[in-house]
């Protein structure tokens, strides 16, 4: 219930117990465990009803965690395996307790959200391994876990965005001012505030500052929503930056897909066949690792240094795969044809370069086992750029073209954090009463992005927090 609010220029006053701000997996996460801990729990969401769910909404909501082998996966997948994956990956740069916190806790917490009602099922083949994917992905994910954290008498305010944090003379944090259809709302919470809002991706101003120039024009993948309030607010208390706030994850898109919320327009069957830029040309090695690890470092390099559009080319051995179907969403028809010149002439791209390009390509490939499960070492030789597996002559038309860019998902920039969650201020010490959890958390991600980890982070995190932070509340 309300509570007058004194002269402190709110509308009204709220207090609870656990405050939670954002509505995707790690805000449903946190106010979740928060209220299986005995704590009262407000989630507040910027978005409307319709919109909630932050980027989880609109992901395939992949999750890698330990497991032995099974129907999913051929083998088995440790927690060091996956502590060493996302070290690698990062180029040593996360936060080793964070991440190993993080692989400690995947896979019970994926069982705690299979105890919710979670349905998996297999990812895509070479992927098995080591992740699962939600049954109803994304969308469906975020309803279930609404509908759990309702069931379990957890508020929720939608159109609720917080503007700023409310400090106690102490430095410690009390609890949030907020914007909502009430006007300006205070809400006080006696265990603390948890910010699982995303990072600035969908802020058109932050991305240039610390992106750069070229970040103005990219495709938002994710909610428009996560505009970087919560890591303002945090940094202007006193929290430390942490992180690359210069990087972001990403993935090759569809050209032609929606500039904002587009969602999963994404190709993951590059590797199958090639990229070349504007001027018929390859550009980079389309064969280095698992799509896994290089659709975001793919994504960017297209971006940042091949004119921000680029082609991907198949053949009909690709196409026909059963693979093929699976790994990629288009959102238009593809440019296709008979032979490359009318290819080249659909795409708009000089046609004798294509021709070179395809037929260099064609005449350095060497033989070998092709094999998508595995880097199968079929390589080209002779040729710069080299593609180092799953080389196959593109010689069986019609062959197809997609235009192909690169979008935002989310920034890797955020604020210092220890394994329970708690905010860490410049001095080095906790900030009493303020947590993060998923996006806003930095020292995870560097540079690259290892697949199906950013929605298990935020589940894993989220749950952590919501515990931590519910023991804090009176009873």
């Amino acid at each position: 219930m309300p509570i007058p609010s004194g002269s402190g220029g709110a509308a009204a006053t709220y207090e609870t117990g656990v405050l939670v701000v954002g509505g995707g997996i790690a805000g449903l996460s946190t106010a979740i465990s928060a209220r299986q801990s005995g704590a009262e729990t407000i989630l507040i969401e910027k978005a409307p009803i319709e919109g909630r769910g932050g980027n989880t909404r609109f992901a395939d909501a992949q999750m890698r965690f330990p497991h032995e082998a099974d129907e999913f996966g051929p083998r088995d997948y440790s927690v060091d395996d996956m502590f060493e994956d996302l070290m690698r990956i990062s180029r040593g740069r996360a936060n080793p307790d964070l991440i190993r916190t993080l692989c400690e806790n995947a896979r019970q917490t994926a069982e705690w959200l299979t105890g919710m009602g979670l349905e998996w099922e297999k990812g895509y083949p070479h992927t098995a391994g080591y992740r699962r994917s939600p049954r109803s992905g994304g969308q469906g994910l975020v309803d279930l876990l609404y509908r759990r954290l309702e069931g379990l008498g957890g508020a929720v305010a939608y159109l609720t965005g917080a503007i700023d944090l409310i400090v106690r003379t102490d430095g410690s944090v009390a609890g949030v001012r907020a914007r909502g259809p009430e006007g300006i709302t205070d809400i006080y919470a006696s265990g603390g505030v948890v910010l699982a809002c995303g990072g600035f991706q969908a802020n058109v101003e932050m991305r240039v500052r610390y992106l750069g120039r070229f970040a103005d024009s990219l495709i938002l993948r994710g909610s428009r929503y996560n505009t970087g309030e919560g890591l303002r607010m945090a940094i202007d208390a006193g929290a430390q930056p942490a992180g690359q706030w210069g990087d972001y994850h990403s993935a090759v898109l569809d050209a032609r897909s929606p500039k904002i919320e587009c969602g999963v327009t994404a190709l993951y069957n590059y590797q199958m066949g090639i990229f070349v830029d504007r001027q018929g040309r390859r550009f980079l090695d389309e064969g280095e690792d698992f799509r896994d690890h290089t659709y975001v470092k793919f994504s960017k390099f297209i971006v940042e240094q091949a004119g921000g559009e680029a082609w991907c080319l198949f053949d009909q051995k690709a196409y026909q795969r059963e693979e093929f179907a699976r790994a990629w969403r288009p959102v238009g028809p593809p440019v296709e044809a008979n032979t490359l010149k009318e290819l080249a002439d659909g795409m708009e791209l000089p046609a004798e370069n294509l021709m070179d390009t395809v037929a260099n390509f064609n005449a350095a490939i060497q033989p070998g086992e092709y094999d998508l499960d595995r880097l199968d070492g079929k390589r080209t030789l002779g040729i710069t750029p080299p593609k180092s597996n799953w080389a196959l002559p593109l010689d069986s038309p019609p062959y197809l073209a997609i235009p192909v860019t690169g979008g935002i998902t989310f920034t890797f920039g955020g604020i210092r954090c220890d394994t329970s969650a708690r905010v860490i201020d410049t001095r080095g010490q906790v900030m009493e009463g303020l947590y993060a959890a998923g996006e806003p958390m930095g020292e995870i991600f560097y540079y690259n992005y290892p697949g199906a980890s950013s929605v298990i982070r935020g589940a894993v995190f989220g749950k952590i927090a919501g515990a931590h932070a519910a023991a804090r509340s009176p009873a």
